[in-house]
């Protein structure tokens, strides 16, 4: 007896098997109308539309006629009661927009404190610097002198390099020790 071959092989995927069923069904006549779900579905669909224009086209009629249910003194007094809604929260908001302005004034009350404070601050240094400037302008001139100092110490430095590095023989032979091989 044979292997019955899987249904998942690779066979299977490519469709390099047939099936007995499949040939079968592919032998047998095809029936003659095979969509009638579609003709279903439309059937309904062109139902459900018009009972959706039926039903709007209701609610705006009822719409347009004045009932004669509500009285005006209804309509008052919900009227009377939305505007007092509209107070309340008119109300609310205004004093929420109060703090927020009074918290904004603080904060620039501080901060300008503080500007303030610094300002002064500056001005005494100004005015304290005033009278140091010439204990500076002497330190400047020190540090003038030291700069020079330095300046001739490494000058003088390079020059005697370079006087020892003419002094010595042209021949880099000339260098070396004599020693007899």
């Amino acid at each position: 007896m044979a292997k019955k071959i899987s249904k998942h092989s690779r066979a299977a995927r490519r469709n390099e098997i047939e099936e007995p069923e499949a040939k079968s069904l592919a032998s047998l006549p095809r029936a003659e109308k095979t969509d009638t779900t579609s003709a279903i579905i439309r059937a309904t669909a062109k139902k459900n539309e018009d009972l959706l224009y039926n039903k709007i086209a209701k609610k705006s009629d009822s719409k347009d006629k004045v009932s004669k249910k509500k009285s005006s003194a209804q309509i008052t007094n919900l009227n009377k009661e939305k505007i007092e809604r509209a107070m309340q929260l008119t109300d609310r908001l205004e004093g929420k927009i109060q703090k927020s302005k009074e918290r904004a004034r603080q904060v620039q009350t501080a901060r300008k404190s503080n500007w303030d404070s610094i300002n002064a601050l500056a001005r005494m240094e100004q005015t304290t610097t005033g009278a140091t400037t010439t204990s500076n302008e002497s330190k400047e001139e020190d540090v003038d002198e030291e700069d020079a100092m330095v300046d001739d110490f490494y000058n003088d430095e390079k020059d005697q390099q370079q006087e020892s590095s003419g002094s010595k023989a042209a021949n880099a032979f000339a260098l070396l020790d004599e020693v007899e091989a």
